[in-house]
């Protein structure tokens, strides 16, 4: 097989994998209002439901990091995608909340497994990695994007079971498609880890790690609380979704706060790909700190607008949040040695989106304090911190390349 042909084959199994993954983890937040209402449960109540789930998100990638090194990553990708088929369906048969927490925290485990190995396929099997990154980003984004939009018309035809089933269908065919991958070979690439000491590299990917974790938090925060954010201050929004008589009567305002929500999301796709093209043409440390230098005062500014300029906002936040992950993700490359990428990666996700999770009971008791309005200003803090190990991370590195290529 030529290097284009297993380069395509590569980038189309881990973006459809990285879109599963990603609208697996959304498909919940769109869902706390109408589980509330069916399991007699308060909203915070519901989101507590969700902790194994991202916190296993997170806590999981880690081991799935070291297996990746040691076995192949297609097999370990196969297995994120058909324990994701199996825990939906579980998910969308539970008749308690328990079996629903236990459902939900099984495929936080699952999905685990995909950034560790998806992103080892792609940087160890692609040349112009930033390019590729960029790509894949756009179709996580998409599940992100996706998630919202379908959940709400999922539960207004079918109700919320049908959005688990739906997930698990595309899972199944794509956890078949990765076991039967052909990827062999592997593409160049730089590795400024050769030259580097390994005290300072040990101690600039620390610093990473804390930026990260800084970030995973602020990210966690805001997509468990959009969709009911939208619900309550995107009043005008909403009622023009809710007039449409070609929409069925029950689940209107669900469907649209999430339309709002995943049509914000949508503008992540773009930065997506605008990211990805930066990484590999400009310093990787000033592309990090640029994008989210702009994301910080967006999010501020979330818990303070209404209508419009909320859409616009988010549209605003979106863009410049998604954006920098492939820029992120190179920088993880880049400082991690080839043989221990797969753990790298683990450790990234294990605390982005593994200590990210704590944002469930944050955020639960900030809006029981102070209303949801009172939660963006203080997920912005986490982003200033991001930006100050950002400098730290740019002092200690200064006369490293970090570029793609």
């Amino acid at each position: 097989m030529n290097a284009a042909r297993r380069e395509r084959n590569i980038l189309w199994v881990t973006a459809a994998a990285h879109f599963l993954s990603h609208f697996s983890m959304l498909v919940f937040p769109s869902l706390a209002l109408v589980l509330g209402e069916t399991f007699g449960m308060s909203f915070d109540q519901v989101l507590a439901l969700s902790f194994w789930m991202y916190l296993l998100y997170g806590l999981g990638a880690l081991p799935a990091g070291v297996l990746t090194d040691l076995w192949r990553p297609r097999y370990m990708l196969a297995i994120c995608l058909l324990a994701m088929a199996g825990f939906s369906i579980l998910a969308a048969a539970s008749g308690r909340p328990a079996t629903l927490r236990l459902a939900l925290a099984g495929l936080g485990l699952a999905g685990s497994i995909y950034h560790p190995a998806g992103m080892a396929l792609i940087t160890r099997g692609i040349a112009r990695r930033g390019r590729a990154l960029g790509i894949n980003g756009v179709w996580g984004n998409l599940g992100v994007v996706a998630a919202p939009f379908a959940t709400g018309l999922l539960t207004m035809l079918c109700g919320w079971r049908g959005a688990y089933i739906a997930l698990a269908v595309p899972c199944l065919v794509a956890g078949v498609w990765a076991l039967f991958l052909h990827v062999e070979g592997e593409a160049p690439e730089p590795d400024v880890t050769r030259n580097a000491g390994r005290r300072r590299l040990a101690l600039s990917f620390a610093v990473l790690c804390g930026a990260m974790m800084m970030g995973g938090l602020a990210y966690r925060g805001q997509t468990l609380v959009l969709p009911a954010w939208f619900s309550e201050q995107a009043a005008l929004l909403v009622a023009a979704v809710e007039g449409l008589d070609w929409l069925p009567r029950t689940g209107r305002a669900l469907f649209a706060a999430t339309s709002l929500t995943s049509l914000s999301y949508l503008a992540g796709a773009a930065g997506q790909v605008l990211g990805g093209r930066l990484a590999d043409r400009c310093d990787l440390r000033r592309m990090y700190i640029l994008f989210h230098g702009i994301s910080l005062p967006l999010l501020y500014l979330l818990g303070s607008l209404s209508d419009v300029p909320l859409l616009l906002c988010a549209l605003g936040y979106a863009f410049f949040a998604f954006g920098m992950q492939p820029i992120e993700n190179s920088l993880v490359s880049a400082l991690t040695p080839p043989r221990l990428r797969s753990t790298g990666f683990g450790l990234k996700f294990i605390l982005s989106f593994g200590v990210g999770s704590s944002a469930v009971h944050l955020v639960g008791g900030w809006q029981q304090a102070g209303g949801l309005a009172s939660v963006f200003p203080r997920l912005s803090l986490f982003l200033a911190a991001l930006l100050l190990l950002a400098g730290l991370l740019w002092r200690l590195t200064r006369r490293w390349d970090l570029r793609n290529n």
